[in-house]
């Protein structure tokens, strides 16, 4: 008898510790042409956000945001070359609370090789921009290469297109 139930106790525990883990967000997914990849943010509330933000996304049929991506690099002298084109870079996106970006809420998208993405989303406004400013707003501090930051409104049943560049400086 104490066997069974020591059994179903391990049994149990190891169920809730998979449950947590797969709120949380600690896998990944692919939808589409997308690469979601929910990851720990320094200020994540609680499992409750966590499931908001699957909600959001699941809830989104027809409408989101789609475009390319690029990445330049700008002649550090006068009258040198501009190099670079499409490619795929990672970045975020938040819904807008209020008046500016619910960090905490981002997902995080890839382009694919040619620099196209498209990701589904529920109508809103929406801030588009760097990964690493998602994950820590506070301490972020923009590197050798910054991708440009968008707003974007989604209408129901349509792709807002958003062309997002990344620029670097060459010395």
């Amino acid at each position: 008898m104490k066997k069974s139930v020591i059994s179903t106790l391990i049994c149990c525990t190891c169920l809730s510790q998979l449950v947590v883990l797969s709120v949380q967000g600690e896998f990944s997914t692919s939808v589409g042409k997308v690469h979601y990849q929910k990851e720990q943010h320094p200020k994540l509330t609680g499992q409750k956000v966590a499931m908001e933000t699957q909600k959001r996304v699941m809830k989104a049929d027809k409408s989101g945001l789609k475009g390319t991506t690029s990445s330049i690099v700008r002649s550090g002298t006068p009258g040198g070359q501009t190099t670079g084109g499409l490619r795929s870079v990672e970045f975020a996106i938040a819904p807008i609370e209020g008046e500016n970006p619910a960090y905490h809420k981002a997902i995080f998208v890839k382009s694919d090789q040619q620099g196209n993405y498209e990701v589904a989303l529920p109508p809103g406004k929406y801030w588009i921009g760097s990964k690493a400013k998602a994950l820590d707003p506070v301490n972020y501090r923009p590197g050798a290469i910054v991708l440009s930051e968008e707003m974007a409104v989604v209408k129901e049943g349509e792709f807002t297109q958003r062309d997002l560049v990344e620029v670097g400086y060459a010395p």
